[in-house]
Order: structure tokens, then sequence, then C-alpha cells
């Protein structure tokens, strides 16, 4: 470097310098203005890839969405065979079958089977896997062995149930795990396929013979669906499926998704469930909802956007930021596929002093969203940005389309559904959203349910007289005063 070429490279290095620090100390010297949520961008337009569709020979269902930027392909499985198939007495008897699956299969144990995915460089479960393209065969080999010829070894099996009890003794030291218990047996009724939980007892009556028969009578090729997103072609992935999986007998059952209606809705009831010496109380507040299928969908989805579903929402900003009573409070609708019904309810950990004065606000925020308090616009806004300008990153990935995909099948969802997504919220008024409020959440027909330390939080929320107050067992039973 010359000496002239030295001094102008020193000048122009000065001037950066400069520049940066002038840059630096505006942004420093310019307010942080908070009073004001941030804007966002402009949702950009999203429409999801073609989803083509094949039938293999036994009627499995493929769909397919090409996509061949990277020789990469995933595939997912979905299967209709789940806790409402357990037999009487036998609950978790799905969840341990498909816990099971990876364990080995009649031509490869388990070991073999870690083996062959080093081999290929990449796991394959019996939900499915991603691959290469050049390895789309043998992951397709593996995935049809471990789904159709599970060998259910029975020291796998005794591993797995003792694994399952050990899990299930530390959730019911949960409180969040026994609200939902509370909550599903009270809304439901406790015979209700929705409030049956697996215990030590049904777990430690399973046997090898059980896991046998629920494969053979539910993973058949009529419950059966794939998924199948990448670096191939509909016909070609059909026929590589076809090769393995075309070969899964018929017979079986069919899976049903019917089930018995909810009890009827109760007056608003506090039903309390005591843990001595909890310094938090974990409250549910929730009711049945419709279907997956309603057309209430979209305002229901915007509704719960405002009410709770973020941590700018009304929920929490009361509950937490107004007030302190929480570290959190959320708001969820809970879908299942068709026609099962779902569930639209709000949670959070309240600091148990505080349970009456915040089930106050609570109610308070639920009379709000049907309508005493009317919408904002900036929240109408807001939320319609929220659910409809993120949505291509969540399909950024050939594994990410697959689930989400996936997903859509799960619930009985036609594939295209994302392709009209955004348009239906941003055509949404707030007064869809009251409407959707006043529909589905009646204040006056809700369960709470509280699980708290009785002593501590009973006399609070009996002197609310908002609501009878029920002493209620981890069943949801009423018990003894």
């Amino acid at each position: 470097m010359t000496t002239t070429t030295r001094a102008a490279f020193r000048r122009t290095l000065a001037a950066a310098l400069a520049l940066g620090a002038a840059a630096t100390s505006a942004v420093a010297q310019t307010p942080l203005d908070r009073s004001h949520r941030p804007v966002a961008p402009p949702a950009a337009p999203f429409r999801l890839p073609t989803v083509e569709m094949r039938t293999l020979s036994n009627g499995i269902s493929v769909a397919v969405i090409q996509n061949h930027q990277i020789p990469v392909v995933s595939v997912r499985t979905v299967i209709d065979a789940g806790g409402l198939n357990d037999p009487d007495g036998k609950a978790g008897l799905s969840a341990l079958v498909a816990a099971m699956l990876n364990e080995g299969t009649t031509t490869r144990n388990a070991d073999q089977l870690a083996e062959a995915f080093a081999d290929l460089g990449n796991p394959v479960t019996p939900q499915g896997f991603t691959t290469i393209t050049r390895n789309l065969d043998r992951s397709i080999e593996l995935l049809g062995d471990m789904l159709m010829h599970p060998a259910f070894p029975q020291v796998a099996l005794d591993r797995s149930k003792a694994n399952t009890v050990a899990n299930l003794r530390r959730l019911r030291e949960q409180p969040g795990f026994l609200a939902d218990h509370v909550f599903n047996s009270v809304v439901f009724g406790a015979s209700h396929p929705f409030a049956r939980t697996p215990s030590e007892q049904s777990v430690g009556g399973i046997t090898r013979e059980d896991l046998v028969a629920f494969h053979s009578d539910w993973y058949r090729p009529q419950n059966v669906k794939l998924v199948v997103v990448g670096d191939v072609t509909p016909d070609v992935a059909a026929q590589k499926l076809e090769r393995v999986l075309g070969a899964w007998p018929a017979g079986g059952r069919k899976a049903s998704f019917d089930v018995p209606a909810p009890r009827a809705a109760a007056p608003t009831t506090i039903y309390l469930l005591d843990r001595p010496n909890s310094p938090q109380s974990t409250v549910v507040v929730g009711t049945v909802g419709p279907g997956r299928d309603t057309p209430d969908f979209y305002a229901l989805d915007a509704m719960n956007t405002v009410y709770g579903g973020l941590s700018g929402s009304r929920l929490n900003s009361n509950l937490r930021e107004k007030h302190a009573f929480t570290y959190g409070a959320n708001s969820q609708l809970v879908w299942r596929r068709p026609p099962q019904p779902g569930t639209l309810r709000s949670s959070s950990d309240i600091v148990a002093a505080k349970t009456d004065s915040a089930l106050v606000e609570w109610m308070s925020e639920l009379r709000g969203i049907r309508g005493a308090r009317p919408i904002a616009p900036a929240e109408l806004s807001f939320a319609k940005d929220n659910r409809t300008a993120g949505l291509p990153l969540r399909f950024e990935t050939v594994s990410q389309m697959a689930q989400a995909v996936s997903d859509l099948i799960q619930n009985g969802v036609p594939t295209d559904f994302y392709n009209t997504y955004s348009e239906r919220i941003r055509s949404l008024s707030g007064d869809d959203l009251t409407a959707a409020a006043t529909k589905y959440w009646d204040p006056d027909h809700a369960a709470i349910v509280v699980v708290g330390d009785r002593k501590v939080v009973e006399p609070g929320l009996r002197a609310l007289h908002l609501a009878p107050v029920v002493v209620v067992d981890e069943n949801g039973n009423p018990v003894e005063s």
C-alpha cells in the first residue's frame, strides 16, 4: 500500500467511524416510546403449495407437496389410534403401543434399528422422518417395518410401563395436571373419554397380549394417512410407499371419532381441590366449545388472541401487569377432530392469598370480551397481524410443512385451509369477535377449577358469592366438607 493509498484508507475509515458514532448517538438520544404497541409489518401473502393426493392399493391415502429446492424429503405418519380406542380399564394402552413401535421389530431389535439409523445419517420414527432424497427408500423400509411388524419385546414393555408409572406419579404432584383432570371431569363427566387418564392400576394391568391385540385392531391401512413433502414427485412417492406399505393387510377396525355428548353445562361453580401448603393456586376457567369444523373458527381464533392468547392480551395485562396476581395468564382454544367438541379455557397460577381477587378480575374480563368492554380497533388490528404476519415462517422447511399438513389431516381439516386463512382473519370485525365470545363464553355457565391450599383460599372464595364452592377430589367428585 502506497503512502497516498494509506492516507485515503485512513480518511475513509475515520469517516465511517464518525458516521457510525453519529448514528449510534442519534439512536441513543431517541426516547423509547412504550405507550404504543410496536407496529407489525404488513403480512406477506401466503399460499400453501398444491397438495396432490394419491392412494395406495390397500387404501392408505398419501398427501404430497413437491419441493425440489434441495434434495430432502420429509414424511409424516397420521394414525387414528389414540386414547379414544383404549379399552375400559386399560387407559394408557394406545400410548404404550405407540412408544413401543421403535423398540424392535420381528426382524430387527432396537440396537439393529439404531445401527440402521446411524448408517442412514437420520433417525426414523413411527411418526416419520426427514432424509436426503437418496435415502428415501431405505427410510421408508424402516418406517414400514416399525409400523407393520413391531415385536413388543417383554423386557422393553416392562421398562416402558415402569417409566410411565413413574411419570404418572410425578404428574400427580403437578397442580396443572390435577387442574386439567378435574376440569375435564366436571365439564364432560367423570365417565367421558376426555376425562379418562391413565393410572398406575390401568397401566400396571396392560400385558403384551393387549399391545398385540390393539395393534392388530387399529394399526391398519384404513386408519393410516401419510404426508410427503420435498424432492419427490407424487407418482414416485406413491410408488416407493407402495413397495413397502402396500403389503400392509386390510382388516381390523375403523377408527371413529364419535364420543358421548358432554354433560349439560351447569351454572357457574367453583370446584376446589385441596393442595395443602401450596403457595399458589392453579386456576382454570372454561367451558365446552364447538367442534373444529365450526364456521365460527376464525372469529374464535381472533377473539381468543385479544382475550388471553398473547402476553399483551386483556387477561394477562390485567392479572399480571395491573395487579401482579401472577407471572402469567393465558387462554386457549382446544380443538379436536369433528364431531368431537373442543373447549374454551383460560388458566393461571395465582398467588394463593389473591385467588379470590383474581377471580373477580377474571370474570370481569370474561364479561368484557362479550361486549361490556368493546374491542378497540388497535386490539383488532394487533390480533389480525399476530395471526397472519408470521404464517410464512411456519412453512420454511419441508419438515415444518409436512408437520403442518399432518396436523390438518389429524384434525379433519381440508389441506387448503391455509390458502384462505389470512383472508378470513383479516375480514373480521370487532363485532364478529364479540359475537363469538357471546355465543360460546357464558360466564354464568363456566367451570372454575381451583387447585390450592383450601385453608387459605376457601374463605375468600365463599365470601365472593360469585358461585357455589364445591370441594372435590382428584376426579372431580364432591368430598365431605
